[in-house]
């Protein structure tokens, strides 16, 4: 399923957000379908990229965490900017591995405010199928 999925993804030319939620296996699989381990970020990763001011990233990254972990990595001092920037990860597809399975859908963040602040929250989630 994951190769299907990558390889329909990457002849549309799409952007993809790999997050193998800590998973060896999803790692494994990923990188098994055609991905670059050279394209892996961790959390320490996503953070300096973040605070360096974010160089240009290839069209398919894979993060280590979940799509939760990845978005809560995002400054909340300038929640618009921080949207910005994640909607631009999120811009084509998200292949999400969650308990045992590949998810593959869109989506994107819209900043929420609270009593404690502001923070970002993940909408508009739609299944993709091919």
């Amino acid at each position: 399923m994951l190769q299907n999925t990558l390889d329909i993804l990457r002849k549309e030319g799409k952007e993809i957000l790999v997050c193998l939620s800590g998973s060896d296996e999803a790692q494994k699989a990923w990188l098994a379908a055609g991905g670059e381990a050279g394209h892996m970020l961790s959390a320490r990763q996503v953070e300096s990229w973040l605070m360096t001011g974010g160089a240009t990233l290839p069209k398919e990254i894979a993060f280590s965490g979940t799509l939760e972990e990845f978005v809560s990595l995002f400054p909340k001092t300038n929640a618009e900017d921080s949207k910005r920037k994640v909607n631009g990860f999120l811009s084509g597809a998200v292949v999400e591995y969650k308990d045992g399975n590949w998810e593959c859908f869109t989506c994107n963040v819209v900043v929420m405010g609270c009593c404690m602040g502001e923070y970002l929250s993940i909408v508009n989630k739609k299944e993709m199928s091919f």
